[in-house]
């Protein structure tokens, strides 16, 4: 409870005017207290089932208003920013405006305790904030939320938007107000967690998806799992009998083998011992990517295409009935739910599915058991938040989880969900503020939504408490739809067009609901039966990628609806006609304009599809590319990038020198992905791979089929990888969808190494500048061809050898900060491991981890131990002002990575210069002879053998490695610059043989006039003519000719 001062009349908690308290005795404030310097930007009153995919537009909103100070709305929201100091003391929190800066203390950061001032304008205890939320696109906001009464479980919730002068603070300030909050807990008896913090947590497990099969009685027995399986067996080996014989007969007609139609089982004698039989088999295309996310959730179950980036299967709790595992197939189980198949009718559907091990079956059993454990004490607890899957609040988190790179289309989606007047009063209510922009737009359209939401649940009854009652202009979500149910949602299409000239032939398309008072002519009848099954073909094309409908995008009214058959059968005479009955010829032409009329409409729908993909494929690229680049790239560096993009193709060997140049010169950003893979075609041009290194000749599209056992590792990291960006920011997005395909791609593709923390940011890296496929191929480059696949060994020892180098290089070019290092027992395993093993991308800015990459795809593996110095060498004298072990491995892990542009271009610029090869090459050889000496020495010595000649010894042997490294780097230079020569010579010879053809093609073009000329002397010189042709023919210098 929010404290007040005594006296004072009761009023809003987040009221901005500062409100006097007492003086209380002077007394001394606890030491542990800190406080911050920033800026109050304002708070709003929240319904308690607000969830965190809202909060950023609730953010977003409350900023707005104090930007333009607009009136009204909740309390304290049109309140210009303030600055305050916010006081963290354990257990409560208070914000008080803030006084002058003191002199000498940076204004924004803690300072130490003070005597709490006697005028605050809120205060709090630590231990009721239930959540922070930190904005991605302006990192200087954050913003967290409090129980008003924290007792009382129907209370509403309170965000606070503050606003600092460093982005660097908010860290440090969320962290500080976490700790302050942990310290309160922990003085708790017994501290309650809130429920609805669990409320949309959830547990994902990659599965296969077998089939589905239709069974009569919602329990299930204990063999159906296994049945159901022998029923897919037996169904694809009819299914591809039928095809040997379709190939044997050389038939052109179309098989009876779609999903739902298989042949009856002549085995059916197994199904007959229990209700629950399979009788309806559907099993998926095994030709396909069958490999899903199955997630549990606290009400629902979603099964999640990784392929598609999209929600395929969702069910409610109440709909299943029962789980069970298989008994002679351990790794698959199954749910039996309750599926609509028309309005009124139900049918029981057994989905079956398959995971990598018997564990995980296990583990996904036990979790749905815990799951439906869960939803029920929820739901029957008095003092818990009730929530079902109709409530509107729901319907609001579930349109803001799906939000991400199209976000227009998917509000207008879910606005075309709501009634005509709940549209038009929202339309109404954003035009009326004017906003300056779709991003501005979509947080008003998001802002009256949720206070719609707010209102309508206040009024909501809960599915179970009593007979709920559907809105007409909702659509189903079901996955398996009648004909009926596809019927209603092409009537839904029918009443809003997208344009408002096509609204009549809109209407027209529920003709198929009343041709059956025609019946009795003969002729509209096929005509109705070829339209209806154009009409249902048509249907899938109708829907967007992710199945659901394609909506309008006004949120106007649509005029009053009109009877289609009689707007079809209207008479353009007048209605002194209407009476008449229509010929047959004229039936005929009507159902023939209209079906003309519903395949225009369809080509519009396509159209408009292919324009909405194009736009979303732009937005996703200019998301995925949103940093900022490292030192400019000019026109001139564009243009010679693309003439060398010209030859990545034809796989042409390209002068190293020119593109060092102009790799040096710079990058364009929206041509970094087609860089890398043209340097990558370079590399492995001149450097052809062992056949017992080269990876295993498997496609992507086939890993992707396979279950990784790697799946729970992947997963965890998902989330961690780049949080911040927004392509990977969403939560089972389309960004981290594809992150985990190819993580799990790779992982199938090399056993030994499987998946290493690491790798996540390598890949995102990589996504981010092309498409999954080609980040695949890119990835097996770095790993393979450039070798850095050693790191990520399960020995690491690649990684010991390579931290022994760093710590050589810095003994050799920075004894001083090397020292320095040693004395405060600072390895680089501390603060370099996971550069090497990221490629700096999960500390640095993006921009400068591009660059990296660049130079990485041309130079290989020495270019992170040029990066590694440089960046040592560039703070080497703030390291040296450290003292303390914390202070020196904060300062490597915060204040290094956070560099200005000038310095980022400073380094990359050093590591183009910077040559370390050969050193690198002798610390290698100097830690392996090291490993061996000390293998030597496990076992003492002989007494009696001298010290000193084992010291001799050493040190000759050490002269002879030495020896034998330069020699061996005098070989690889002398083969380098025979391989440059050989590459002059094959070029010269491929000008010569250029050459030779065209004095080939001169040769016999001459020949041929010759012939010509002859044709017209006379006979008496036609002896000479031949004698000269004969010389020309036979000349020993045209032997070359017969020459390739």
């Amino acid at each position: 409870m929010e404290k007040r001062g005594e006296g004072e009349p009761l009023s809003h908690p987040l009221e901005p005017e500062p409100v006097p308290v007492p003086e209380p005795d002077p007394q001394p404030v606890p030491p542990g207290e800190k406080r911050f310097r920033l800026w109050y930007v304002g708070s709003s009153c929240l319904d308690r089932r607000t969830t965190q995919p809202m909060l950023p537009w609730l953010m977003a909103e409350i900023r707005r208003r104090g930007q333009r100070q607009e009136p009204g709305g909740a309390l304290g929201s049109g309140v210009t920013a303030r600055e305050v100091l916010l006081l963290l003391g354990s257990p409560t929190l208070r914000c008080v405006p803030a006084g002058p800066a003191s002199p000498g203390r940076p204004a924004g950061t803690g300072c130490p305790a003070s005597p709490a001032p006697a005028v605050f304008i809120f205060e709090h205890k630590a231990q009721h904030i239930v959540r922070f939320i930190h904005n991605s696109h302006d990192l200087t906001y954050f913003a967290y939320l409090i129980k008003a009464q924290p007792d009382n479980p129907d209370s509403p919730m309170t965000c606070h938007v503050f606003r600092a002068t460093d982005p660097n603070q908010v860290p440090d300030v969320i962290s500080s107000i976490r700790q302050v909050s942990k310290a309160a807990l922990q003085e708790d008896a017994r501290p309650s967690k809130d429920s609805e913090d669990a409320f949309y947590d959830s547990q994902k497990f990659e599965v296969l998806y077998c089939g589905k099969v239709t069974v009569a009685h919602k329990k299930a027995p204990s063999s159906l799992i296994d049945d159901c399986i022998e029923k897919f067996s037996l169904h694809e080996r009819q299914r591809l009998k039928l095809l040997n014989e379709q190939r044997n007969n050389e038939s052109s007609l179309d098989l009876p083998l779609c999903e739902g139609n298989a042949p009856a089982s002549p085995l059916g004698s197994p199904f007959e011992e229990h209700a629950s039989a399979p009788s309806h088999v559907q099993p998926s295309d095994s030709e396909k990517n069958r490999t899903m996310l199955f997630q549990v959730g606290r009400f629902e179950v979603n099964v999640i295409s990784p392929d598609t980036k999209s929600v395929v299967l969702e069910k409610n709790f109440k709909d299943i009935s029962s789980c069970s595992q298989g008994i002679k197939h351990v790794d698959h189980f199954g749910f039996i739910c309750r599926e609509s198949v028309e309005p009124g009718l139900n049918q029981y559907v057994c989905y079956v599915f398959q995971c990598a091990s018997e564990s995980l079956v296990d583990e996904v059993m036990l979790t749905l058991k815990q799951a439906f454990s869960t939803a029920a004490a929820l739901q029957n607890a008095k003092t818990q938040i009730k929530l079902c899957e109709a409530c509107p609040m729901h319907s609001l988190h579930k349109l803001c989880e799906r939000i991400e790179g199209s976000t227009k289309l998917v509000i207008q989606r879910h606005l075309s969900s709501l009634t005509d007047n709940e549209q038009a009063d929202i339309f109404e209510r954003v035009q009326k503020m004017k906003p300056e922009n779709d991003q501005e737009e979509n947080e008003l359209v998001i802002l009256h939504l949720r206070q719609l939401c707010e209102t309508k649940q206040k009024t909501h009854i809960h599915i179970g408490e009593a007979p709920s009652t559907v809105s007409n202009s909702a659509i189903p979500e079901s996955t398996t739809s009648g004909g009926r149910f596809k019927l209603d949602i092409l009537k839904n299409k029918a009443k809003k067009s997208l344009t408002s000239s096509l609204e009549n032939i809109f209407s027209r398309v529920r003709l198929t609901t009343r041709c059956q008072q025609f019946s009795q002519i003969s002729l509209t009848v096929k005509i109705y039966q070829t339209f209806s099954g154009f009409w249902l073909q048509s249907d899938k094309h109708l829907m967007n990628h992710d199945g659901s409908e394609l909506l309008p995008l006004s949120p106007l009214a649509p005029p009053l609806e009109e009877d289609p058959l009689v707007v079809v059968l209207q008479n353009e005479d007048g209605p002194d006609k209407t009476g008449e009955k229509k010929n047959s010829e004229e039936l005929q032409s009507l159902w023939r304009k209209a079906i003309h009329q519903q395949i225009l409409l369809l080509r519009m729908e396509k159209e408009n599809q292919k324009l909405e993909a194009s736009r979303d494929e732009l937005q996703s690229r200019k998301v995925k590319l949103d940093y900022d680049e490292v030192g400019t790239c000019h026109k001139d560096v564009i243009n010679v990038w693309d003439k060398k993009l010209l030859n990545c193709r034809a796989k042409i060997r390209c002068d190293m020198e020119d593109i060092h140049s102009t790799l040096k010169e710079g990058v364009p950003k929206s041509r970094r992905g087609e860089i890398w893979q043209f340097l990558a075609v370079q590399h492995r041009v001149r450097h052809r791979l062992p056949n017992k290194q080269q990876p295993p000749d498997i496609s992507y599209k086939e890993l992707l089929k396979q279950l990784t056992a790697q799946q729970h590792a992947i997963l965890v990291d998902l989330g961690r990888t780049f949080p911040t960006h927004p392509y990977f920011s969403a939560h089972l997005g389309a960004g981290q969808l594809s992150l985990f395909n190819l993580l799990k791609a790779y992982s199938l593709l090399d056993k030994e190494v499987g998946y290493c923390q690491g790798i996540s940011f390598v890949a995102g890296v990589l996504l981010l500048h092309m498409s999954e496929e080609q980040a695949f191929e890119m990835l097996k480059f770095l790993m393979y061809d450039l070798g850095f696949r050693k790191q990520y060994r399960p020995d690491m020892m690649s990684l010991q050898i390579q931290m022994y180098q760093l710590s050589r290089l810095l003994h050799d070019y920075h004894r001083d900060l090397y020292n320095h290092l040693e004395e405060n027992e600072i390895s680089p395993s501390l603060y370099a491991a996971p550069w090497f093993l990221t490629l700096f991308a999960s500390q640095f800015p993006l921009g400068f981890v591009a660059r990296v990459f660049d130079i990485i795809f041309l130079q290989g593996t020495e270019v992170i131990f040029k990066v590694a110095l440089s960046l040592l060498s560039s703070q080497e004298t703030s390291i040296m002002g450290c003292d303390s072990f914390e202070n020196i491995v904060d300062f490597l892990k915060t204040t290094v990575p956070d560099m200005t542009q000038p310095q980022m271009a400073k380094i990359i610029t050093q590591v183009f210069e910077m040559d370390i090869s050969k050193q690198l090459h002798a610390y290698e050889v100097e830690y392996h002879v090291l490993q061996d000496e000390l293998q030597e020495n496990v076992n003492p010595c002989d007494e009696g053998e001298p010290l000193e000649k084992l010291e001799r010894v050493n040190s000759h042997l050490k002269r002879q490695n030495m020896d034998l490294l330069e020699k061996l780097q005098v070989a690889h230079a002398k083969i380098q610059s025979l391989e440059s020569s050989l590459e002059t010579i094959l070029t010269r010879e491929n000008k010569m043989k250029t050459a030779i053809q065209s004095l080939e093609q001169e040769k016999i073009t001459y020949q041929k006039t010759l012939e010509q000329i002859v044709k017209y002397l006379p006979a008496e010189a036609l002896s000479d003519c031949e004698l000269l042709l004969k010389e020309v023919n036979y000349n020993p210098n045209n032997k070359i000719r017969s020459k390739p």
